[in-house]
């Protein structure tokens, strides 16, 4: 790579990080082109070679996403239980929404790829994103403990998950965050945790018969 391919790199990075930075400030809706451009001390021609728009650049600001759930995946838990990082990570993403991210970017990102039929998807999670892979490795850990049922499907589970994820947060936006996101889709991926998780009595583990 050349030097002039790595000053491009760098250049398309930094209007990232200012873009994102002004956004959280201003709002997405009330940052402009020139406003990123001057953050980030470079020109139109040097932002419209990266960047067909404004839209373009919220869309390479997603994957970012992906670098705040690998911080997850570096975190040193006491708890041995399946069960409760599954939650601690539930509430990791829904605070991770609300502080990092922020209720108009994610507005915007989802308003976009519903008129949109032909942008693509961000919104859809693949086996290759982080955060399927944390989930996957959880409930995994989780039925070899045997603390998660052994017949719940782990890509079926993902999925409910997801839609959960996806059903609190669009509600969190029409209602313009006027609720706690973290205590509000708690309570909904809670109901789906004690459906997958193995009862206990008395200490005991009870599989497939009621309590």
């Amino acid at each position: 790579m050349n030097k002039r391919e790595l000053q491009g790199i760098e250049t398309k990075k930094r209007l990232i990080e200012c873009a994102r930075k002004l956004f959280k400030e201003k709002g997405f809706n009330r940052t402009t082109v020139d406003d990123i451009i001057k953050e980030a001390n470079s020109s139109k021609g040097g932002f419209y070679t990266h960047f067909k728009s404004k839209e373009e650049l919220l869309f390479n600001m997603v994957p970012l996403i992906n670098e705040i759930y690998d911080s997850f995946l570096k975190m040193d838990f006491k708890s041995t239980n399946a069960i409760e990082k599954i939650s601690i990570f539930i509430q990791y993403v829904f605070k991770t929404m609300t502080d990092e991210i922020g209720l108009e970017f994610i507005s915007t990102i989802y308003a976009s790829q519903i008129k949109d039929l032909t942008t693509e998807s961000f919104l859809i999670i693949d086996s290759e994103r982080t955060y399927y892979i944390v989930f996957e490795k959880l409930i995994e850990e989780g039925k070899a403990k045997n603390e998660i049922k052994p017949e719940v499907n782990t890509k079926d589970t993902i999925d409910i998950f997801t839609t959960c994820f996806r059903g609190a947060i669009y509600d969190w936006c029409l209602h313009k965050g006027e609720f706690n996101l973290a205590e509000y889709g708690g309570k909904i991926m809670d109901i789906i945790l004690n459906s997958i998780k193995v009862a206990q009595k008395n200490g005991h583990t009870l599989l497939n018969r009621e309590v």
